[in-house]
């Protein structure tokens, strides 16, 4: 994997060739700035992904504690996933939190915000679930 962008303490970002994809692995959520989530995703990630042929996102929240704030969470819905769809992302993964309820809470809240842009969301349970079903289904 490749090291796309770190923030230390909140999240890290990954780029996984075999299944063409970004991972960003949450530490922190809550700890993130709007202007630290749009450098991110839209100035790290999602260039990125489209230049490396990407068509999927993994949010490995497996570790993370806390949630986006609602701000965040607001940013995502009307910037970040349509920006997601015209890039041609068409799968975001999440991995559920082992711990945090309230980091689990927050990845639901996208459901609602990507099936309108043309995103599919899957919930999974660990990153090499997430991996897999990007094998076996994701062209």
């Amino acid at each position: 994997m490749d090291l796309i962008y770190e923030i230390p303490g909140k999240v890290k970002i990954e780029w996984d060739p075999t299944v063409r994809a970004v991972i960003d692995h949450w530490i922190t959520p809550s700890l993130v700035t709007l202007a630290e989530f749009r450098t991110l995703t839209l100035e790290k990630g999602l260039p990125y992904a489209i230049a490396h042929g990407g068509h999927a996102y993994i949010i490995d929240n497996s570790q993370a504690r806390g949630a986006f704030s609602q701000e965040i969470q607001a940013f995502g819905g009307t910037d970040v996933l349509p920006a997601y769809a015209k890039g041609h992302i068409q799968y975001f993964l999440v991995v559920a939190a082992a711990d945090s309820p309230l980091a689990n809470l927050s990845a639901k809240k996208y459901q609602a915000k990507v099936g309108p842009n043309g995103i599919q969301l899957v919930m999974v349970p660990s990153m090499a679930e997430a991996q897999r079903w990007l094998r076996e289904r994701a062209h």
